[in-house]
């Protein structure tokens, strides 16, 4: 016969820790990827704001800001680089491309580790202009 005393305990509490350390993972890496989220989202509604306006103009920065208002996220930049536009205005010529990309900084594991990993989460969008100017 065997003696198993303890050995409940012994495998709860391996369990357990276990348990706590896939916890403490996961409550890690759900706020980067809501984050993340955000961004995409804020990337996308100005894409398409940008295909719909055809311009990266003033109503496009509105949308922007509107939508850091909407999402509660202070973003760390925008850019247009890989637009193609009508010789010097903010113009974009019918199915030639927008390209946006937002970028913003994330703090990870602040409260754990002194300041925390810094990681700068990017979220890019591309389309094209829907309008036609002459």
């Amino acid at each position: 016969m065997k003696v198993d005393k303890g050995s409940a305990i012994l495998e709860f509490s391996i369990f357990f820790l276990l348990a706590m350390f896939i916890l403490t993972l996961i409550m890690g890496v759900l706020p980067v990827w809501t984050q993340y989220q955000k961004l995409n989202y804020i990337a996308h509604g100005v894409l398409r704001d940008a295909e719909l306006v055809g311009n990266t103009g003033n109503t496009v920065m509105d949308t922007y800001e509107y939508l850091q208002a909407e999402t509660g996220l202070k973003t760390k930049e925008i850019s247009f680089n890989g637009t193609q536009y009508i010789g010097g205005t903010k113009n974009v010529q019918i199915n030639d491309p927008i390209q946006v990309t937002v970028k913003s900084d994330f703090v990870w594991f602040s409260s754990f580790i002194g300041g925390g990993f810094n990681i700068e989460l990017v979220a890019p969008a591309s389309g094209r202009s829907g309008v036609y100017y002459k």
